[in-house]
């Protein structure tokens, strides 16, 4: 017991602690995803608008020195190397400065001068240096080359210079034009060692930033062997990493954004936040490990799951100790349960007098127990009462079904017909009927006859109209006679408002003549020798018991030798299957065309097995049939 109690109470407490602490812990992960990408978008950004403003700075020094210079083009070394140190001196983010001229095409004429100036390795001083000599051709550098030929300023690729910084930079180099005239070029220069240093100053562990060109090379990454010798294009491809390629696509194409995906060495995912450095068509991305970002929501969880533990603990103690102190009485209470499932229902529980929820529940046990006893004792009284009940109904319906005609065959001695007549109640008691009887020696009277509703009250009602059928079922009647008088007297006294459906007809034996009159009842079939099957149509009055002073009409039909007679109740043709298709005269007249020739108990059998077939549930209504055949011959058939 205070296992099973321990469970019962632990564990609802640990589902629900865990699916709240998972809940929480989702919304924590997602709280800290969106401030990750929050983070990371504005460091990119901020980083991007930096590295732009100071590129823009120092390509704004280039095109002011080349503007002075155009507009007072006849300086000397000295002046023009002035020019560069005064630049150094007002921009503290330049490296270097120098103002190239083009050399003269004719021989022999001295070189122009070219000063360029620098800072030191060490940051701390400036040197200078004149770049038009035999050692160092500066015509053939980038910096040189661009400006010149697309004549505007332009930024150029990053690269190592081993004639004159002896660093990796990136050059902003300026044409000097007098007209259409192509006289130098003013460069300015900056180190990608200052940016690296920028770029690597980061908040979070496992934080980096890298830095890529128009053509997705590295111009910075932590790793220093992917700078100036690696694509992004070609990591994504050596590694196999196609978002990495996508990602490079989205950078180089100057858009800004923020993904997730694995990295291409570990796989692990990390968040990824490019934005453009317009000013030279770069693109910085600042990156974060997603087990970084989670790392204290992680911790969080560790630390409530040990408070979940103690808890646990403390909760399983106390648990212990009320379990213990509760199952005492308990375990009386159980043993008297188990003398009640044994049957006796005169144990009760007197050793348990206190007032808590345990006293209330040997009280309520007690109680339970007397009133088990009370209730046994009426069942048994019901139960007797209806098993009375079910022996006057098995009376009453074997008194039902001695007023039908249930010999088989009904009449061996006449061979002029065949005769086959059956039912199947819905209930325990039927509200069809039929009756067949010699009115004289050559005529039969046929009934078939439907009362509304089912059970006791249909049956009683079914009585009255086969009684009053067969009080009048004389030979100076005819069948609209009958259904004369027998409808004023069961309208007469038809307080309740029911009604019966009824086809009564005179067979004349020696002719096949068929006379009928038909009271709302669905017009029976005949099945020709030939096949063909005729309804007799149409009804000639309504129901009975409803209109009592309605006169209804005659009928006639004619049997040939062979032909079968078929009446039934809607029972056949309205039972339903489970898709709620009715059997219907469809169903009744494809089974008539197969079965014509055979007997006509057989026909019956054969009806009654196909709509209990198609029906979803046995009593849907109740089947009635007769089936009459006039013979080829005197010889008894079927």
């Amino acid at each position: 017991m205070p296992l099973k109690l321990i469970v019962a109470v632990c564990l609802p407490v640990l589902v629900i602690y865990l699916l709240v602490l998972a809940l929480e812990h989702h919304s924590n992960q997602r709280d800290a995803i969106a401030q990750l990408k929050i983070y990371l978008t504005e460091a990119a950004a901020k980083e991007a608008v930096s590295l732009d403003s100071q590129l823009s700075s120092i390509a704004g020094a280039g095109r002011s020195a080349g503007l002075f210079l155009e507009t007072f083009p006849r300086r000397g070394k000295a002046e023009l190397e002035l020019l560069a140190r005064g630049n150094l001196t007002a921009e503290p983010r330049l490296f270097g400065m120098g103002v190239a001229l083009e050399p003269s095409a004719r021989p022999g004429e001295p070189r122009e001068p070219s000063p360029y100036v620098c800072r030191t390795a060490d940051g701390r001083g400036v040197r200078s240096e004149d770049i038009n000599n035999a050692a160092y051709d500066f015509t053939r550098a980038d910096w040189y080359l661009r400006p010149k030929l697309m004549r505007r300023p332009v930024w150029t690729d990053p690269y190592y210079d081993e004639g004159l910084g002896g660093i990796l930079m990136c050059s902003y180099g300026v044409p000097l034009l007098r007209g259409k005239d192509f006289d130098g070029v003013v460069v300015a220069d900056i180190s990608l060692e200052r940016i690296r240093r920028q770029l690597s100053r980061v908040k979070y562990p496992g934080e980096y930033r890298f830095l890529i060109s128009r053509s997705g090379t590295f111009v910075y990454h932590p790793n220093s062997s992917f700078i100036m010798a690696e694509t992004i294009f070609g990591l994504a491809e050596s590694r196999n990493r196609p978002a990495l390629a996508e990602l490079g696509r989205a950078m180089v194409s100057g858009q800004q954004g923020v993904v997730r995906m694995p990295d291409f060495q570990t796989g692990r995912p990390k968040w990824y936040a490019y934005a453009n450095v317009p000013e030279v068509g770069w693109s910085l991305a600042a990156v974060i490990p997603e087990e970084e970002a989670l790392a204290p929501v992680y911790a969080r969880l560790q630390r409530e799951l040990y408070l979940m533990m103690i808890g646990l603990a403390l909760m399983l103690s106390l648990v212990v100790l009320v379990s213990t102190w509760i199952t005492r009485p308990m375990r009386r209470l159980a043993a008297a349960a188990e003398q009640v499932a044994k049957g006796n229902l005169n144990v009760r529980v007197e050793e348990i007098r206190s007032h808590d929820e345990v006293g209330r529940f040997a009280f309520t046990f007690n109680k339970m127990v007397a009133d088990i006893r009370t209730n046994v004792a009426a069942k048994i009284r019901e139960i007797a009462a209806r098993q009375a009940i079910e022996k006057e109904l098995h009376v009453a319906r074997q008194i039902q079904s001695s007023l039908m005609p249930m010999r088989r065959p009904p009449f061996p001695d006449r061979h002029e017909f065949s005769l086959h007549g059956d039912y199947e109640p819905a209930h325990y008691m039927a509200g069809d009927f039929f009756d067949f009887r010699f009115v004289d020696d050559e005529r039969l009277a046929l009934v078939i006859a439907d009362v509304s509703g089912k059970g006791v009250a249909a049956a009683m009602f079914m009585a009255v109209t086969c009684t009053t059928l067969r009080n009048f079922s004389t030979p100076d009647h005819s069948p609209a006679q009958v259904l004369d008088i027998a409808n004023r007297l069961i309208a007469a006294e038809n307080k309740e408002m029911m009604f019966v459906t009824v086809f009564y007809a005179h067979y004349h034996i020696r002719t096949g003549e068929l006379e009928f009159a038909n009271a709302g009842h669905n017009p029976p079939f005949i099945v020709r020798q030939d096949g063909r099957i005729e309804c007799l149509k149409p009804s000639t009055g309504p129901m009975l018991g409803v209109f009592p002073d309605i006169l209804y009409g005659s009928g006639r039909a004619a049997l040939q030798p062979g032909d079968l007679l078929l009446m039934y109740t809607d029972g056949v043709t309205e039972a339903q299957d489970t898709s709620g298709q009715f059997y219907g005269e469809t169903g009744l007249t494809s089974l008539l065309q197969r079965t014509q020739m055979q007997p006509v108990d057989e026909i019956c059998r054969k009806i009654f097995d196909e709509v209990n077939e198609h029906r979803h549930h046995e009593g849907q209504d109740d089947v009635t049939l007769v089936a009459l055949r006039r013979s080829s011959d005197p010889a008894p058939i079927g």
